[in-house]
């Protein structure tokens, strides 16, 4: 088996031109890179949105998240990788809802089909200490 792996990788630049796009308000080319039945796995970083199933799920998500955050949330890829079936990324997430201040470095591992659509996503949070203290905070601040 050939594995090609690279930092400028075909399927890593379609990432990174999906996730500029969505960062920007246009869904099209995420929405365009997922498979129908794409499956994405959270880490506790996604707090109670944890497992995923379906593309209008996974749509459904980010837009809950988007609203949670008040519209702060942000993501910047750290670095990347691409491979002939996949992409992983390092990800910095940020942003603040009810004066709680969500800061982390996640491990984003896309798994793509023949076609080239996303399959699965898996999320891995680094700073997991700073995330569910941010969530017990967070959501506390949220009930009141």
């Amino acid at each position: 088996m050939t594995v090609t792996v690279s930092t400028d990788h075909p399927n890593l630049v379609r990432v990174r031109d999906a996730m500029a796009a969505l960062a920007d308000g246009d869904v099209e080319p995420t929405v365009a890179l997922m498979a129908e039945d794409v499956v994405m796995v959270n880490d506790v970083g996604a707090g109670p949105w944890r497992e995923l199933r379906g593309r209008d799920a996974v749509l459904g998500f980010w837009f809950a998240f988007a609203e949670f955050f008040g519209g702060t949330f942000a993501q910047e890829i750290l670095a990347g990788w691409g491979f002939d079936d996949g992409v992983l990324l390092l990800i910095h997430e940020h942003g603040t809802t009810h004066g709680a201040v969500f800061d982390n470095r996640a491990v984003y591992q896309m798994l793509l089909g023949p076609d080239g659509r996303c399959t699965e996503l898996r999320t891995m949070d680094m700073d997991r200490a700073a995330i569910e203290a941010f969530w017990g905070c967070a959501l506390r601040a949220g009930e009141q």
